[in-house]
This record gives structure tokens, sequence and C-alpha cells, in this order.
């Protein structure tokens, strides 16, 4: 049971996401990205549910050594690369494979491994910026840079990366240039392996002839394109849902016409109504700006919020379920509600809401 707010993983589900992923992806390999705790999901056992991917791409060395002391066995990528000079030797120890996209990491690099080189070569992902204007070596800096790495007895292989800016706006003309300034230079590198795909590449069908593909939100039960889109929903993809969250609903409050529902009077009832209070608010992780309207499901019937999002509770509307009561479960989101369509009302990416889930909302995985 229910005591405040749960968020249940599916993790059959994750299981048949990374099946979509494998099958959008034919050859190529997959590394699934479980960074910042797989997108809230939890690390440990969404990482033993996507065992069957190639690899894992993890922020930072924090979370592949804690992926590490839970015995996974897995290729790890650190994707955000080296933070600190400090991290080399952790990195060197655990046998990780490295994202570079700084000339500063090669120089690091060098310093430590030159004269302390690792018990076994490392795999360098080798991060170019081909239009995201965010992390990554120009072009010409690319190639010096692979051509530097092939003479170096502690790397044992380069792969080369880069990452679509608009990859989720499939019309987006900066999605061919940046593949065109990709290839450009993976042609003169032909012995290099190459990823260029994320979720929204992946299934758009952008960098088919590259060798690695890197599915993060759609092995969540996310479509990463706009819920505006139907054709491009997750239910187009036959993807599912992985995280449910709930609460309960914990108080009933009959109203009247004019009457002011939470704070700053956001809500002023039209009618008069029947409001329910539910156990979660922002200080689990529910959206503060969800708007009057934002949809949730209660007893399997759809309704909406009424009211500015408290720290610990929201309110609903009971008007299409007369037969609610206290105790009742009301999901925010869901198989039946897809939290792409509760982050198209508030206008917060779907990755953040699943990110911004509280530590005290219990986890349970089946």
């Amino acid at each position: 049971m229910i005591h405040r707010a749960r968020a249940s993983i599916k993790l059959s589900a994750l299981h048949h996401n990374l099946n979509i992923a494998r099958q959008y992806a034919g050859p190529r390999k997959v590394l699934a990205v479980i960074k910042a705790n797989a997108y809230g999901h939890g690390l440990l056992p969404v990482a033993e549910a996507l065992n069957e991917a190639d690899a894992f791409g993890v922020t930072d060395i924090n979370e592949a050594e804690t992926l590490t002391q839970a015995d996974c066995k897995k290729p790890i990528v650190i994707l955000q690369g080296i933070i600190e000079q400090s991290d080399i030797t952790r990195i060197a120890a655990g046998g990780y494979q490295l994202v570079v996209h700084r000339m500063q990491d090669l120089q690091w690099l060098e310093e430590a491994l030159d004269k302390n080189p690792p018990a076994a070569p490392l795999t360098i992902w080798l991060k170019m910026n081909s239009g995201m204007g965010r992390l990554g070596l120009k072009p010409a800096a690319v190639k010096s840079a692979y051509a530097g790495l092939q003479h170096k007895d502690w790397c044992s292989e380069v792969i080369l990366m880069t990452h679509l800016a608009n990859g989720n706006l499939t019309d987006s003309e900066l999605n061919q240039q940046q593949i065109d300034s990709f290839s450009s230079v993976a042609k003169e590198l032909p012995d290099a392996p190459a990823s260029i795909a994320a979720s929204s590449g992946l299934l758009a069908g952008f960098g088919k002839d590259s060798d690695w593909v890197r599915p993060g939100i759609m092995l969540y039960g996310s479509s990463p394109f706009p819920y505006s889109d139907e054709k491009l929903r997750r239910e187009h993809f036959g993807l599912q849902a992985v995280m449910s969250l709930e609460a309960r609903l914990i108080a009933i409050q009959d109203c009247q016409a004019g009457d002011n529902v939470g704070y700053c009077s956001q809500f002023i009832c039209p009618q008069d109504m029947r409001i329910g209070i539910v156990s979660i608010g922002y200080a689990d992780g529910y959206p503060s700006n969800a708007p009057n309207g934002t949809p949730v499901m209660i007893n399997g019937k759809r309704s909406v919020t009424c009211g500015r999002v408290s720290m610990d509770m929201i309110a609903v509307d009971l008007g299409p379920v007369p037969e609610a009561g206290t105790g009742d479960i009301v999901t925010l989101w869901g198989e039946q509600l897809s939290v792409d369509e509760v982050a198209e009302h508030t206008g917060i990416l779907s990755y953040n809401l699943s990110c911004s889930i509280a530590a005290r909302v219990e986890r349970v995985y089946g």
C-alpha cells in the first residue's frame, strides 16, 4: 500500500524498451544511458534490468564506481569525462571507458598515464562539437587528437562521437549539417568506430552508418519528440511506461462557486465543486509550475489539477470521479497517463520530471 507517495518502476518495461532500441539499432551496438540515477529510476535496479545492453553510460566516476561496487561487469562509459585531474587515477584503476572533449583532457591523460599506465589499455570516446555548441573538440582538433592517441600504449581504441542538438526536431536543417560535419572527419579516420544517435536520432533514423547508438529517455518509456506530434508519441514506437507516480487522496472539500483553492488564488471555483487533496507536492518532485488543468488519473478516470502546487499537496477536481473517497489512489503519470503529456502541460521535459523525484518518495520495483 502507498503511504504518501510512491514511484513504481516496471522492470519488464525497461527490458521491453531496450529491445525496441535494438530493433531500431540493427547491427549497431547499444550503449544504454543510465546516468543521473537512471533518469531518477534507480541506478542499480535499472542496470540489472538493462543487462543485455552492450555498455552503460554514466555521468561521472562516482556513478561508474557505484556500478562496479555492485559487481557490474559491463563496459562503463563516463560521459562527462574528467571533472578533476585526480579522477584519472580512479578511471585507470576501474578500467572505465572515457569521453574526451577538451584538449586539456588529453594533456592530463598524458601526464598521468605516460608515467603510470593502467593495467589494461583504455577505450577513449573522442567527442566532436559538430554544432551542439556544448562539449567537444573542433573538427580539426579531433583529427590531431586521434592521431596522438594512436601512439599511446595506454589507449586500446578510439571511438568518435558527436551529439545532435536538434535530434528531436526531425525537420531541423541542423541535424544534417551536424551529420555532414561529423562524417567528413570520420571518413578521414576510417578505422575509428563512430557514434551519433541518442534516442531521438535513433528513432528518427539519423546516423545509420555509425557503429554505436546511445539511447536514454526512450528506455524509460518516453518519446524524445514533442507530445504535440501525435505520430511520434511513445505508442507509435511501442514504448512502455516504466515509472508510475502515485499518491493518496487524503482529504475532500465541498467548495462553492467563488471559493479559493490553494495559494495565491490560482484557482477560483467556477461552480460548486468537490475538490480532492492529494499527498504529493513539489518537495516530492511533482512540478511546482503545473498549471490548472494538468491531467491526473483517479481510480482509472481522468481528471485535472486545481490550484497551485504546494510543498506536500496538490488539489484535484473530483467532478469526473464522484465515487472517489479518502485513501483512493491518484496517478500523476504512468501507463494510462503518459509522463510526456504531463510534461507538455507543465513546459518541463519528461527527463526533468523523472529526475526530480525526491528521495523521500518510496520506489518499488517489480
